[in-house]
């Protein structure tokens, strides 16, 4: 199953960049100064409960065309699992945490004015502990785990000012690696300014 996984979003990615050089020759006599395309902006998440969540994920994209934008992003997760492990011995509880940071690519093709395409890789390293106990004590494993995603999806932009727009993003994660702090779907919103 994880090898088709693999195949489709290989097939996706492949499909993505094919769009680029067919909307590289959309509307060309637009060029403008470099600094006039870039986009920036990002999200920023936030979940309490027993799983807490804070995720800051600033992004910087280049619009190629009016309709296309290719960028990269930078993530940092603190990841808190209340109660992870509890020791059938002893009754104790320990929690899973860390700090968990990596980076995306993306590209975001706008099919209508508000509505658009989005795929995304993403790369996250973070460390943890595995908890046993073999009935002679308790023993911890630090573990450091590289978790690559592959997003697919599509979201809706509401323009705040001309040069501003608010989104928000429902996304796949192809990838099912049992270390991802991901659950399908995916919802995601920000912030983006740049035009």
């Amino acid at each position: 199953m994880r090898a088709f996984q693999q195949i489709i979003a290989t097939f996706l990615f492949v499909s993505l960049l094919a769009i680029v050089p067919a909307g590289a020759q959309e509307n060309t006599q637009n060029k403008g100064k470099f600094t006039d395309r870039l986009v920036y902006g990002g999200g920023m998440g936030l979940q309490f409960g027993t799983l807490t969540l804070i995720d800051l994920s600033p992004v910087v994209g280049y619009r190629i065309t009016e309709r296309l934008e290719a960028g990269t992003g930078f993530t940092y997760k603190y990841y808190r699992y209340k109660d992870y492990y509890i020791d059938a011995y002893t009754g104790r509880s320990y929690d899973l945490k860390t700090n968990i940071l990596g980076g995306s690519v993306y590209a975001r093709y706008h099919i209508l004015e508000n509505i658009f395409a989005h795929t995304e890789f993403e790369s996250l390293r973070y460390k943890y502990n595995s908890y046993y106990n073999p009935g002679s004590g308790m023993f911890t494993e630090s573990n450091t785990a590289i978790i690559n995603s592959f997003f697919v999806g599509g979201g809706y932009r509401q323009r705040i000012s001309q040069s501003a727009y608010f989104y928000i993003l429902a996304l796949w994660n192809l990838g099912n690696d049992a270390l991802s702090p991901y659950s399908n779907p995916i919802l995601r919103m920000g912030v983006m300014l740049g035009r």
